[in-house]
């Protein structure tokens, strides 16, 4: 880390830690424009610890975690779904700021851990469903890639995928990672698998040593991802849910067909399990050169009126539709920061010259 970007964490730190315990944070909050907040997250760990398993630290968050950070936020903000949150703050009728609670993928934990949280505070929240998990019970590459990591010596795995693939992008890829840090090197290697490989080479690479492991894609898959009827308790529970592709494929990366066939082909099974349409989309992987001009075009031709990212901020009217920010939360999740960004006043900042958001 440079010492300029330390500085920069340190300044948001004092800054956000400042704001929330002085309670200047409600000043700010009422001084800046009416706006709306989506939390991002993924996998509901039961109590207060992480559940040990495949699934990284970065894609959890503990039950009680998230349970302080909904209390905090109910008491002094409107939650909302991201759909009723957006059409609220697009009509200018809302007369506190918006906060929304979102979970990508459709976890099982999202039915059995998340909702009954959900129902004990009162509050709504949004899922977004892949839906080749939900139809097919198939996993994506990238959570046979965790499986991996998780049973198998980090290089001995990198070394066997570079002697099965026949990508010679692939194996500079993971050669480079290798010669980084251990702790930084999975991370590393699963980006390049995102970003740099040929795909099919990757998923049948991928595959094949998942067999050669002994992997059960079905069994992983019941123990990720909700089922139909988990996900139509939850719609019937007042939870929103939302399209998130079959695949979870990086959108700007298909061409047109391929992306219209992901996005319309979602919406349609969501329709088809859940009687009604789904008000929001949220793009697979989320950074802004993971979708592009086409998929948000199509997004909003499959009958979504907003669409999510994973940039971080906070929406107000003038905030495209097609691209409304989130903020990340994992278990490490600071609630002075997420307040912070919350009440505006990193966009306080932010008018005068100043950045120190994300």
């Amino acid at each position: 880390m440079s010492l300029k970007h330390q500085a920069k964490v340190l300044l948001r730190e004092v800054y956000a830690r400042a704001l929330f315990h002085t309670g200047l944070w409600a000043v700010v909050d009422r001084c800046m424009p009416r706006r709306l907040t989506i939390l991002a997250g993924h996998c509901v760990a039961p109590g207060a610890s992480l559940v040990p398993g495949h699934l990284p630290a970065d894609m959890q968050i503990t039950e009680a975690r998230l349970e302080r950070i909904l209390s905090w936020f109910q008491a002094r903000f409107r939650l909302v779904t991201v759909g009723d949150g957006w059409r609220v703050l697009r009509s200018g009728e809302a007369e506190r700021s918006l906060v929304a609670l979102s979970m990508d993928d459709g976890y099982r934990d999202n039915a059995r851990v998340m909702l009954p949280l959900l129902q004990r505070l009162g509050a709504p929240a949004t899922v977004y469903l892949e839906s080749r998990p939900l139809d097919e019970r198939r996993v994506n590459w990238s959570h046979k890639y965790f499986w991996l990591c998780a049973r198998v010596d980090f290089e001995d795995l990198a070394r066997r995928y570079g002697a099965a693939t026949r990508d010679p992008r692939a194996s500079a890829a993971i050669a480079a990672a290798l010669a980084k840090s251990s702790e930084d090197a999975r991370y590393h290697v699963k980006r390049a698998l995102k970003y740099d490989v040929d795909t099919e080479d990757r998923d049948r690479v991928i595959d094949g040593l998942f067999a050669e492991e002994g992997g059960d894609e079905r069994g992983l898959c019941e123990e990720l991802y909700m089922d139909w009827d988990e996900a139509r308790a939850l719609q019937a529970a007042g939870v929103e849910l939302g399209g998130h592709t079959v695949n979870h494929v990086i959108l700007s990366r298909c061409d047109g067909a391929t992306a219209q066939r992901e996005i319309e082909g979602g919406a349609a099974r969501l329709r088809a399990e859940l009687g009604c349409a789904t008000p929001s989309f949220a793009y697979p992987w989320g950074r802004r050169w993971d979708f592009d001009a086409q998929s948000s075009a199509l997004v909003q031709h499959s009958g979504f009126e907003s669409a999510v990212t994973m940039h971080a901020g906070v929406n107000t009217p003038s905030t495209r539709p097609t691209e409304l920010k989130r903020l990340a939360i994992a278990d490490d999740a600071k609630l002075h920061l997420l307040a912070t960004e919350a009440c505006g006043g990193f966009e306080l900042l932010r008018r005068v010259g100043i950045n120190l958001s994300e």
